[in-house]
């Protein structure tokens, strides 16, 4: 009996999907007990040991000095450090699922971070539709009232947002990214995101912590798997099934996230939460759809 291939591609996806979101539950363990600058550093440290043994097992070296260390660099802040940085303070005071949903905004932040800044993309009727519906979701999920609002929880929130963005600005500037191997472009990502935390670190007092060995499991978690194995994973997808169809990632994470926020956290989110992922999710695949082109007949020559 044989599978079709279409079968193996959704297979990876749902198990990638679920890998990412862990992540925020994993995180939820880890804040509740060190300070932020921790579970990042040591995520990244992590993440880059794996990948630089990956690199030299494949015989390979870091890519020559030049301009593509610039993207690579770009990379390494909006694509790891900052975002990591953000949402581990975010969810010191966010529920994982709640942080979960917020971060279903980025491909929206992609989409239009894409239209400004890059000439592939345009501004259609279906992009400001689903902008218009993703942002409902995101005032329920705010609460009218709370949106220009100054308190913790609401700085939380706006702090996962701008961690979606970056992971948006992350996705403009790999555009930059041509000739590297994988091994290549993940290990160097990564050392330069370990090097970027280290003042984040060092403004720690790391006298003070203390955790159990519980919450040091799950900062190994973050490093090992939806950090590095998520990282190997996407290119392997990317490579095998084309970013357009792992693009499709992005209804499935925040789903996963809010599953096992309740799962293994017992997280109980109200209503309005559920609500707003739907209509956020709706507004994504309004966002993503495409005009229908005209066609010309041939002898006008167009």
């Amino acid at each position: 009996m044989t599978i079709n291939k279409s079968f193996w591609d959704y297979a990876i996806l749902i198990g990638l999907a679920a890998i990412l979101a862990s992540n925020f539950t994993a995180t939820k363990v880890a804040v509740e007990a060190l300070p932020p600058a921790v579970p990042v550093t040591m995520r990244v440290a992590i993440a880059a040991a794996v990948l630089l043994c990956l690199l030299f097992a494949a015989g390979q070296r870091f890519p020559p000095p030049g301009k593509i260390w610039w993207a690579i660099a770009g990379s390494a802040f909006f694509g790891h450090t900052l975002p990591f940085s953000l949402l581990a303070w975010a969810q010191q005071g966010l529920d994982a699922g709640l942080t979960a949903i917020l971060m279903a905004t980025m491909p929206l932040f992609t989409l239009l971070l894409a239209q400004i800044f890059t000439k592939d993309e345009k501004p259609n009727r279906y992009t400001i539709a689903g902008f218009t519906v993703a942002l409902v979701g995101i005032i329920i999920l705010f609460g009218p009232d709370k949106l220009a609002s100054l308190s913790d929880q609401s700085q939380r929130q706006y702090a996962a947002m701008l961690a979606a963005m970056s992971y948006g600005v992350n996705a403009i500037v790999t555009k930059w990214l041509v000739g590297l191997t994988w091994q290549q472009s993940t290990s160097s990502f990564m050392v330069l995101a370990f090097l970027m935390s280290i003042p984040l670190l060092l403004l720690t007092d790391l006298a003070s912590v203390s955790a159990s060995w519980s919450v040091w499991g799950a900062v190994l978690y973050t490093g090992l798997m939806p950090t590095a194995l998520g990282a190997v994973i996407i290119i392997f997808l990317i490579r095998r099934s084309g970013a357009s169809f792992l693009s499709q990632i992005n209804f499935l994470v925040p789903v996963f996230g809010v599953i096992f926020s309740i799962i293994l956290l017992a997280e109980r989110l109200p209503a309005d939460g559920y609500i707003a992922l739907a209509i956020i999710l709706v507004g994504i695949a309004i966002a993503r759809r495409r005009p229908k082109r005209k066609l010309y007949s041939i002898n006008k020559g167009v």
